[in-house]
């Protein structure tokens, strides 16, 4: 159930990227010198959201240590990386292009695998290089510094659908989706909520009318099992919100 004291909405869609863009960047300016995790979601809307950060309010871009950040994917449609329905292609076209992020730095989900299924296999064993370190427990989950997300009109999180196999996955760290049951029906690779619920802090962008109803059932009905309604982080999460078109 989504808690009304993380929800702010906005009447000007502007006015929510806006605030969006500087919750991010607050997120990922970490004091210090160590590395700084940071996981992107997919679909069109995350578009202006970039070019926010490429350039946006309060010199948002020049105040984020880029050169440490490292990004991962919070899903990713199973489809070459040049292909226009990429989480991927899209997010280094109008954001990491931009950036001084080091190449080395960044971890698309393998799409170039035999399967959906292996490139989930592939994508958790290059998370647990990135996080597993000697003292961590065998169990245990990697915890981003941020994630960013977005909602789907059916309430879903990730490419963590309402009543799919992927939504119950509560070991693996990355896990694939056959058929997501909506646009575009394309196979998907997708982290799974307990790795969602383990980050540090979460940004989740949610615009247009389409999607008010489900955000609302996530909100106000306290046995919802949307998708949304399960995301539950133990670090910071802000939900930013406008429903007008």
């Amino acid at each position: 159930m989504i808690s009304r004291d993380m929800v702010h909405d906005f009447i000007d869609v502007d006015m929510a990227y806006n605030d969006a863009a500087v919750r991010i960047a607050a997120a990922l300016r970490v004091p210090g010198s160590r590395r700084i995790t940071l996981a992107l979601s997919g679909g069109r809307s995350p578009i202006k959201l970039f070019e926010l950060l490429r350039s946006g309010p309060q010199g948002t871009s020049r105040e984020i240590p880029w050169e440490r950040v490292v990004v991962c994917w919070v899903d990713e449609r199973f489809v070459p990386q040049d292909h226009l329905e990429s989480n991927f292609g899209l997010a280094r076209k109008w954001l990491l292009s931009s950036l001084p992020i080091p190449a080395e730095q960044i971890f698309p989900m393998p799409t170039g695998s035999a399967s959906p299924e292996q490139a989930a296999r592939e994508y958790e064993q290059t998370l647990r290089r990135l996080f597993t370190a000697e003292s961590e427990p065998a169990d245990f989950f990697p915890r981003f510094d941020l994630v960013v997300l977005g909602m789907g009109p059916d309430g879903h999180v990730a490419s963590l659908f309402p009543d799919k196999p992927a939504l119950g996955e509560r070991t693996r760290w990355v896990t694939h989706e056959p058929e997501p049951g909506m646009e575009p029906h394309i196979p998907r690779i997708t982290l799974t909520l307990p790795v969602l619920n383990h980050a540090r802090s979460t940004v989740a962008l949610v615009t247009g009318s389409k999607k008010q109803p489900a955000f609302e059932q996530a909100q106000n009905e306290p046995n919802s099992r949307l998708p949304a309604a399960l995301l539950s982080p133990q670090g910071e999460m802000a939900w930013v919100t406008c429903f007008s078109d």
